[in-house]
């Protein structure tokens, strides 16, 4: 796998501007339709579809061998680990959760809700400002 090209402050900006959305208690990442006769489906808030539109239109969400990154179970299995994971992680976490919501629909309502989306955009915010703290400094 090769790597993914480096992200402009303008493109994490344009991701992080969801956080506070998403930080909302009124935020919710839609709901389950049961309609008989069909299989329930996740329908999602339009505030959702959009934030993917982002990850894509600025080069985010990447193509890589998401399945089998091994690195994914680390963040699974110890979701604190986000708090020490590179910007190419979260890049690789997002990508693995948008991608797995098209073979299990209401995967990424899941990480909404158990906060998986929220802590990976936390990070992200922390390393840009280290980043730029980094930069004033030198």
């Amino acid at each position: 796998m090769s790597e993914p090209e480096m992200l402009t402050p303008m493109q994490i900006d344009s991701v992080l501007r969801y956080l506070p959305l998403f930080e909302s208690p009124d935020f919710s990442p839609g709901e389950v339709i049961l309609e008989p006769g069909y299989l329930p489906w996740f329908n999602y808030n339009p505030i959702v579809f959009q934030f993917i539109k982002t990850l894509y239109e600025e080069n985010v969400v990447f193509g890589f061998d998401w399945p089998g990154w091994k690195d994914a179970s680390i963040f699974a299995n110890h979701p604190e680990a986000i708090q020490e994971a590179t910007l190419l992680d979260l890049r690789k976490l997002l990508t693995l959760h948008v991608r797995q919501d098209r073979f299990c629909d209401g995967h990424l309502a899941a990480m909404f809700r158990d906060g998986d989306i929220l802590a990976i955009l936390r990070r992200l915010k922390a390393l840009t400002e280290t980043k730029m703290e980094s930069e004033r400094e030198s």
